[in-house]
């Protein structure tokens, strides 16, 4: 029995598959070995029957249609050469057989216009009904010994076994069973009415052209199941350069060391909350952040361990920030920079005091620290509301110019930027 998916819902399964790491080994695997009979394990071969299902609903309102017109051109054939067929009691199996083909193709033509019917009809019912239509052409054919009549039933039969393995999207192993289950309950059926049947013309209309057709979708469906290896070793190939995009990127927006935003997310940041502070005339706050001291670190307690107290200390000042709008960033060395959109001075005051709170609970020894047992930091604060005359240089340089301040006043502090009296760049608070 087949399972799969509605039209559409491919692309999660195939997903799913690509994110197993064993995958991409047994695809390449079998499409080096190329066995005749391709069976896949049930995952693959899960997303194997969605996408046959897939396809089934892709044509199944164009093959609705192609099917009613088929049935229209036998009905005609049949009316124009075989009238009687249609007349005579005597032939209640035909009759039989296009009232029950011509009330399966009304049904599935109404269905071929509700997409969420498409995967229910192609594993159960699609297959029932051929089989069906098969067995009633198979006990036509038998009934009436007719040298004429039968072989016109025989191109029917013919017609109907191409339609089922062709159009239906049935795997070759379910057309054996249409077929053979068919063929039992048509010869059953011949048994227990004690018909004659003409060997010949059934095997050449119906055992050789099966046999024929069987084949051919057995090699056609083995070719298509290769052809879906390949389909799934381009995804995962697609899906590992998505990965490997994914952290080139993460790369080089991130620093490596302190795992913050770099130098360059930042700037492009910058740039994104600079225009839309002056676009909508709100504050823009700077934090310029430098560890006291480090180089004093650094020599005492080596490099390696220098690298762990910038990784503490960035940490300790993303954990700090409490909007997600706040960007916190590794500008260079031991300087970190923090941007806080819509922020007034007294907010970038509590934000600076947060900072270096939570550097102080840290604790890190530095006992050649001119400030203070343990590692401390300085803080220049810049609040700017944009306009057309000001620039992101001067912002920046602003900022810088408070943090120098603050070391200037001792460190272990923050200061507030203060333009002078005589270029009055910014018009801030001290």
């Amino acid at each position: 029995m087949e399972h799969g998916s509605p039209s559409g819902s491919l692309e999660p399964l195939i997903a799913e598959l690509v994110s197993d790491s064993s995958l991409t080994a047994y695809v390449q695997n079998l499409i080096h070995q190329k066995p005749l009979l391709i069976q896949f394990r049930p995952d693959l071969e899960h997303c194997f029957y969605a996408k046959r299902t897939q396809e089934f609903s892709l044509i199944f309102r164009i093959a609705s249609a192609l099917w009613l017109l088929l049935f229209v051109t036998v009905i005609l054939g049949t009316w124009f050469n075989f009238s009687y067929i249609f007349k005579d009691e005597g032939y209640v199996i035909w009759q039989s057989t296009f009232a029950f083909t011509a009330l399966s193709l009304v049904m599935l033509t109404a269905c071929a216009y509700l997409p969420k019917t498409h995967g229910f009809i192609h594993h159960y019912v699609v297959a029932p009904i051929v089989t069906l239509l098969l067995y009633q052409l198979l006990v036509g054919s038998l009934a009436y010994p007719d040298g004429k009549f039968n072989i016109y039933a025989s191109y029917n039969m013919i017609i109907i076994m191409v339609i089922a393995i062709f159009s239906l999207r049935l795997l070759w192993q379910k057309t054996i069973i249409i077929i053979a289950s068919a063929s039992l309950m048509a010869a059953a059926t011949v048994f227990v009415n004690d018909w004659q049947m003409m060997t010949l013309q059934f095997l050449h209309a119906f055992v050789l052209i099966g046999v024929v057709l069987l084949s051919i979708a057995f090699f056609v469906e083995r070719r298509e199941r290769l052809s879906f290896l390949h389909e799934i070793l381009l995804a995962i190939k697609s899906s590992e350069l998505v990965r490997i995009n994914a952290h080139l990127g993460t790369i080089a927006r991130e620093d490596a060391l302190s795992g913050l935003a770099n130098r360059r997310a930042f700037d492009d940041c910058l740039e994104v909350e600079w225009d839309r502070a002056r676009r909508e005339e709100q504050p823009l706050a700077l934090l310029f952040i430098d560890v006291d001291h480090f180089k004093l670190y650094n020599d005492t307690y080596g490099h390696a361990a220098g690298d762990d107290c910038l990784r503490q200390v960035g940490q300790a000042m993303k954990k700090a920030l409490l909007r997600p709008a706040d960007t916190v960033a590794r500008y260079g060395g031991e300087e970190f920079v923090i941007l806080l959109p819509c922020t007034d001075a007294l907010g970038a005051e509590e934000v600076a005091e947060r900072v270096m709170r939570a550097i102080d609970i840290l604790a890190i020894p530095h006992k050649r620290s001119l400030v203070a047992f343990h590692v401390t930091a300085s803080i220049g604060i810049c609040n700017i509301t944009p306009h057309e005359h000001h620039t992101i240089s001067a912002f920046l340089e602003n900022a810088d110019a408070a943090l120098y301040k603050a070391k200037a006043s001792g460190r272990h502090c923050f200061k507030h930027y203060q333009e002078p009296p005589q270029k009055m760049k910014f018009n801030f608070q001290g």
